[in-house]
């Protein structure tokens, strides 16, 4: 046997290469499978980014959150809340429940409230009257820390002072 064709050193023929592993290839086989289901999951949307709308309409206005509801550790992204007023809102105050904050980075609020204060464990943001048949656009920029899992309640309530007009009752779902 020429020195080319020689196995390497510590290599068996026999063990390494002629012997038959039923239970070694069906194992290689599933985890292929369970890479290529979690890759057609992903595509298919569940491990989140792809957003949604809830709306909730009160006497006043009509309140509306449009943000993921399924999102990925280390993730940034967007939630967009809309008023709707029907009508004149003097103080239009937006709540956020504490789930929208916790081991969640807050990156950017446009436009930027008046006020912003700590409230009922959440955070509630002050805007400048919004007069009847007028839309307000909030715009919200996020990051999912890293480590976070889990699911998490993320409400929204909109007032005008301290009179609620409505709720968006709303949850998340981080994926690691």
């Amino acid at each position: 046997m020429s020195g080319t064709t020689r196995p390497p050193d510590f290599i068996s023929l026999e063990a390494h290469r002629d012997r038959e592993h039923p239970v070694e290839r069906a194992a290689r086989w599933m985890f292929v499978a369970l890479l290529t289901a979690a890759a057609a999951a992903g595509l298919a949307n569940v491990f989140g980014q792809r957003p949604g709308t809830a709306t909730a309409a009160g006497p006043a206005a009509t309140l509306s959150v449009r943000s993921p509801g399924a999102l990925r550790g280390g993730l940034l992204f967007q939630a967009r809340i809309e008023v709707d007023a029907r009508a004149g809102l003097q103080k239009p105050t937006i709540w956020l429940d504490r789930g929208w904050f916790d081991n969640f980075t807050l990156n950017t609020v446009q436009p930027e409230p008046t006020k912003a204060a700590s409230e009922r464990g959440g955070v509630a943001f002050e805007l400048d009257p919004l007069p009847a048949g007028r839309r307000l656009t909030l715009y919200l920029q996020f990051q999912v820390n890293p480590t976070t899992v889990g699911r998490r309640s993320q409400d929204v309530v909109l007032r005008d002072g301290g009179r609620p007009i409505a709720r968006v009752d709303r949850a998340v779902t981080i994926f690691p």
